[in-house]
């Protein structure tokens, strides 16, 4: 049975009420004093699009994202800062609302929503904590844009793929990696199952506007330096790794730190009990798509990760929704001191060591084998207290 309407309006306030206390409680980064943050560069956006700057001069790939920036600049109240938290507030809303629908519509019990919900608004990498911290960004539309994705593709509402990928693609260029998997499994499950659910021309017709938007930003919106790409970032990354194979170490810790020992409990539920099911197999296919963005898509694995959460989370709870509540209270208990709720994030720009220490990416390796540890300890607890049968 479906859950109740009146549960939305209380995750609404909740979230509403979480994002107002951290506005408050959690200062904002020191942008002047911390050039490397992303921030600055979207600064130079808003300021292009607030008619303070005559030239557009973005770096690669923050140039593209012109979304968010766009719409905070047609706020203009002169405080940059409040202008992106109010267009940050508008779409962490949205984002609760698709969610909502999306979960309900695959039929999770109320529990899953308190959960995963209470893991996104108060989770120091969430969709509230971290833009708190950091509100001169673009990420909070990708948990809007990958729930409605999903959302399109169960209810077989495909036409609206025409009008979400291109805007998806104007507010991030990592949505182009979803629009290129998406008619390659379509056509694999059409051959697969003989049912036809996915109408190829309309994927492929999605895909051609993507790639149509993401060149028309390109000529309108051209970066500083030329000869940088999607491609060889990911191929400089993937690099990086083979060079420093300790990285390896640190992303599985990073997705320890982003989504706990839930997901490590998924990936072994997945294996107990392979089935061919096609929602099954969409939040697989982009939950792995967004855990591979984290080692091979930019320096900060653990935000990259956890902005997969409409995938990965949907996933999550797909996977082990039939665990009883005392199994998930087992997970939360535990899962607790990676959410870092006893204080607020340091300041890079005067707390730099402290900083680099919440996050397994940039931390010690000292630091990153003790959250290791934890995790596999975690994770061994929780496979004790339950039987075979449950997992």
């Amino acid at each position: 049975m479906r859950i109740k309407w009146h549960w939305l309006y209380i995750f609404l306030l909740i979230g509403t009420a979480a994002f107002f206390f951290y506005k408050r409680y959690q200062q904002p980064l020191s942008y002047e004093f911390a050039s490397q943050f992303d921030g600055n560069d979207y600064t130079n956006s808003y300021q292009y699009f607030s008619g303070i700057l005559n030239n557009y001069e973005v770096a690669f790939p923050f140039n593209g994202r012109i979304l968010v920036p766009w719409l905070a600049a047609q706020i203009n109240s002169g405080d940059i800062i409040a202008d992106f938290q109010w267009i940050n507030l508008a779409f962490t809303l949205a984002s609760i609302l698709v969610l909502f629908l999306l979960w309900r519509q695959l039929g999770f019990e109320l529990k899953w929503f308190i959960a995963a919900f209470l893991w996104l608004f108060f989770h120091w990498t969430g969709m509230i904590r971290l833009n708190a911290f950091d509100p001169i960004t673009v990420d909070l539309p990708l948990y809007l844009f990958q729930g409605l994705f999903l959302l399109i593709i169960l209810k077989r509402k495909f036409i609206w793929l025409l009008l979400l990928a291109p805007l998806a693609i104007v507010q991030k260029e990592s949505f182009l990696a979803i629009m290129i998997l998406l008619p390659i499994y379509g056509f694999w499950h059409n051959r697969k199952t003989e049912e036809g659910y996915y109408p190829m021309p309309l994927l492929l017709a999605a895909l051609v506007l993507s790639f149509a938007t993401k060149l028309l930003i390109n000529h309108y919106f051209p970066p500083i330096e030329e000869g940088k790409g999607a491609v060889i970032t990911l191929l400089y990354h993937a690099k990086e790794t083979l060079l420093n194979p300790f990285d390896l170490v640190r992303w599985i810790v990073a997705m320890l730190v982003a989504f706990g020992p839930a997901l490590f409990l998924t990936f072994k539920k997945y294996g107990q009990s392979y089935r061919y099911d096609n929602t099954r197999n969409l939040l697989l296919l982009f939950s792995l798509t967004y855990l591979a963005f984290g080692i091979l898509a930019g320096g900060d694995m653990t935000r990259i990760i956890f902005l997969g959460f409409p995938f990965i989370a949907t996933w999550i709870l797909y996977e082990l929704q039939e665990i009883k509540t005392k199994q998930l209270l087992l997970i939360g208990v535990l899962s607790l001191p990676l959410m870092m709720l006893h204080q607020a994030i340091p300041d890079p720009a005067f707390e730099w060591e402290l900083w680099k220490s919440w996050y397994p990416e940039f931390g010690s390796p000292k630091t990153v084998l003790m959250f290791g540890v934890y995790g596999i300890v975690v994770v061994r607890v929780t496979l004790f207290k339950w039987n075979k049968s449950d997992l």
